[in-house]
């Protein structure tokens, strides 16, 4: 379907410009049946209309007498090439173009980043990446395909996981594209942040952090990881400030936070300050992890059976199979005998049930999965994988 699509445009392409060259040159020359370009356009009619499509292609190159007016033509061709896997006719064919004086700017500019996705498509980043700086750098943004080039190199560096080059290129955008990239480039100081994190380079990561906050607010991913970072610096007070402002960021990523601010109101020794957040959560934001986060502090100080209580309050209010579990284990500590082997038995039916499940979703493309991928693996887009909430998430 999609050769057939595309070679149906190409028809057209060539039909149209054949018309409207026809109308034009009518009172200049006549045309003459013996360039082959009516002979050489049904041949290739004739091939595809066959499905043979590598001689329909050829047929149509034959036909084609290249200049200005074609150029959109051979563009198709190349695509064509690209998304068949034919990458090395692909490259040629575009290559071939760049060969031409007559091509206007545009059409340069078109044709070289046409180029750079051969090349990207074949592996070859390192010639797809020179090829596409140079078009970045030497051309505004009044071309059509800037944008798309610059989305081109950042994937590169993404892929390569060049950071600083990607946070750099992205340095050079003004006005509303900077905004616009705005959380890409918050997303790409995380990563180097974290890269400094694992080799203990404490100072860098705080600075790299206090860039990407200034690039988004809104990026739960950085109050997390400042959360881990002055944990791991022996400063709990201010990881718990990072870690509360999550509730007015995104009320969905509370969960991912209730394990750090357990570990850090503990180095406080601050359970009231503890149960004053969790309390807010509840009101604001209830989820199984603030159930059960809220639930051990009630069993710390009114014990088990209390605690048992309030997840029953709240599972019947918020229904989920992890707080059923939470439920199921909170009763295994206070049951013995022949009920406590029967819960033994349905803890692990649910359990079960529970560990197939995902726990994260794409919020545009659907993607899921146990682990949170800051970059969703399938739409490539940041900070789009959410916690999956409801009855069978949080």
């Amino acid at each position: 379907m999609l050769d057939a699509a595309l070679f149906g445009l190409i028809l057209v392409s060539l039909g149209i410009g054949f018309l409207i060259g026809r109308q034009e040159r009518r009172h200049q020359y006549t045309i003459d049946s013996s360039t082959g370009l009516d002979s050489e356009y049904f041949v290739g009619l004739n091939y595809l209309l066959n499905e043979q499509t590598d001689e329909a292609i050829e047929s149509f190159i034959r036909a084609l007498e290249l200049n200005s007016d074609t150029v959109d033509t051979f563009m198709i061709l190349g695509r064509l090439f690209r998304q068949r896997g034919e990458l090395d006719r692909a490259i040629q064919t575009h290559q071939d173009l760049l060969a031409r004086p007559s091509l206007t700017r545009e059409q340069m500019l078109d044709v070289q980043l046409a180029l750079a996705r051969d090349y990207m498509k074949a592996g070859l980043f390192d010639r797809a990446e020179a090829l596409l700086k140079d078009i970045v750098r030497l051309n505004g943004r009044r071309w059509r395909g800037w944008r798309e080039s610059v989305n081109a190199l950042l994937s590169i560096y993404e892929k390569e996981k060049e950071w600083e080059q990607a946070i750099a290129l992205l340095a050079t955008l003004k006005g509303g594209m900077s905004q616009e990239y705005a959380n890409r480039r918050s997303h790409y100081l995380c990563e180097v942040a974290e890269k400094a994190i694992m080799h203990s380079d404490i100072l860098s990561a705080r600075k790299y952090l206090r860039q990407a906050v200034r690039a988004s607010q809104k990026n739960v991913r950085v109050s997390l990881l400042l959360g881990q970072l002055e944990l791991r610096a022996g400063n709990p007070g201010d990881a718990v400030r990072a870690l509360e402002k999550i509730i007015s960021q995104d009320l969905a990523f509370i969960p991912e936070s209730v394990s750090l601010l357990e570990e850090g109101y503990s180095q406080l020794s601050s359970q009231r300050g503890l149960t004053t957040y969790l309390g807010r959560c509840l009101r604001e934001a209830p989820s199984a992890a603030v159930i059960m986060a809220s639930s051990s502090l009630i069993a710390q100080q009114q014990g088990e059976k209390e605690a048992g209580r309030f997840v029953a309050e709240q599972i019947i209010r918020r229904p989920s199979l992890k707080g059923l579990n939470a439920l199921i284990d909170i009763h295994l500590q206070m049951t013995d005998g022949r009920a406590r082997q029967n819960l033994v038995m349905l803890r692990g039916l649910t359990g079960r049930l529970e560990d197939s499940k995902p726990v994260y979703r794409c919020r545009l493309c659907g993607f899921d999965g146990k682990d949170l991928h800051w970059q969703c693996p399938r739409c490539h887009e940041w900070g789009s994988m959410n916690p999956i909430m409801g009855l069978e998430g949080e």
